[in-house]
């Protein structure tokens, strides 16, 4: 004879049972040899680029301020994301002073950035982006820079 709390039991399993069953055909089902893709928000643009102007590197980081370094970008392909330009103008939020290692002008580079109405400081740089310019829209690095081997892609569509 069962007692009270395993009918109880009983009744919570079969219902689990049932919730996860009528919840299986809407998983999003991935065939043999694809990666799930994530939703990308509308913020947020990815692109193989060629580094064109590199502003002069301040020699500290963030800390009480936020440090930006300019950099713009001949965009070659756009990964993910809208972007209609042939150049874009990223501000990179400088961390460790080291972002920029080991990639130098000319350099074929994978960037993700946030599309912004606002920096929290604005930097300027002579041939990137001057103090008389009117920008609405500013491109904030949000991951590393990646190098781009020479038979590397940052885009995998």
């Amino acid at each position: 004879m069962k007692n009270k709390n395993q009918g109880n039991t009983d009744r919570a399993l079969a219902f689990a049972v049932v919730l996860v069953l009528l919840a299986f055909p809407s998983c999003q089902q991935v065939n043999k040899g694809q990666i799930p893709m994530k939703p990308i928000p509308t913020n947020i643009i990815v692109f193989e680029g060629t580094l064109k102007k590199l502003a002069p590197d301040l020699g500290f980081a963030s800390g009480l301020l936020a440090v930006y370094r300019l950099a713009k970008y001949r965009v070659d392909r756009v990964c993910e994301g809208k972007y209609e330009g042939s150049e874009i103008v990223v501000d990179h939020l400088i961390f460790t002073t080291k972002e920029f290692e080991g990639i130098k002008l000319n350099d074929r580079v994978c960037v993700t950035v946030k599309i912004s109405n606002r920096v929290a400081m604005r930097y300027d740089a002579e041939g990137i982006r001057s103090p008389s310019d009117d920008v609405k829209t500013f491109y904030l690095a949000v991951e590393d820079i990646k190098k781009i081997t020479s038979d590397g892609r940052c885009c995998h569509n």
